[in-house]
């Protein structure tokens, strides 16, 4: 577990989160979200990641990644899509990166918090009112995970895989739970989880990871998301 004050952990997915400074927008054009789309393709075979969900926002990105071998590649995947994103910036329109200095990271219990995670990440267009559903922004990884783009490149997790036998099955199941959406108390704890950087999951989870790791990376008493 590389860092003192972000946990990354081997074989576990985590959110990742990187922000721009006051709010400006990262993103000057719609070439620039394709580019990021196709650096985190790149970058997440170079630094093995299994990509599980993704949103580019006006003002930043959410990545739901799991680490296939060292937990560090996490930063240096980071690392290299914020310089990359950065240098277009530079060079095709001029301007100074808006990054905040560092990205922040929150491991994600595998299971239900897995999958509520990924709704979480989904429904941001919606929750910042950039869209009306989660199927009409172009920007996420819901569209995708429907079947509704040209190509397929996200990591389904195991927690996925069980919500059905085919990927018709599969999309119908998570379609519903997209549109029942978390409860308040579900998204506060997975949003405060990255903005500590700390961790998102049940308190046996936290356990867990500090008899493992000798850390208490517990953010507030939390429950088990609905089934």
């Amino acid at each position: 577990m590389p860092g003192k004050d972000r946990l990354l952990l081997a074989g576990h997915p985590h959110h990742l989160v990187r922000k721009s400074r006051d709010q400006q927008p990262v993103f000057l054009d719609d070439a620039d979200y394709t580019h990021c789309l196709g650096q985190i393709r790149e970058l997440s075979r170079d630094y093995e990641l299994a990509i599980h969900a993704f949103c580019l926002l006006p003002e930043g990105l959410h990545i739901l990644a799991t680490p296939m071998g060292d937990p560090e590649n996490l930063s240096k995947f980071m690392k290299a899509l914020s310089c990359r994103t950065s240098l277009r910036r530079k060079n095709l329109h001029g301007a100074n990166s808006v990054w905040e200095v560092r990205y922040r990271s929150s491991p994600v219990e595998p299971g239900q918090w897995m999958l509520a995670c990924m709704c979480y990440i989904e429904r941001l267009p919606v929750l910042r009112q950039l869209a009306s559903s989660a199927y009409h922004y172009h920007r996420s990884s819901y569209r995708m995970r429907l079947g509704k783009t040209h190509q397929y490149w996200l990591d389904d997790p195991e927690e996925y895989a069980r919500l059905g036998n085919t990927i018709e099955e599969r999309a119908e199941a998570y379609r519903t739970y997209m549109s029942n959406g978390l409860d308040a108390k579900e998204e506060k704890m997975i949003d405060t989880a990255v903005k500590r950087c700390k961790l998102a999951g049940s308190m046996r989870f936290v356990k867990e990871v500090y008899r493992k790791y000798g850390v208490l990376g517990v953010n507030r008493v939390p429950r088990l998301p609905r089934n």
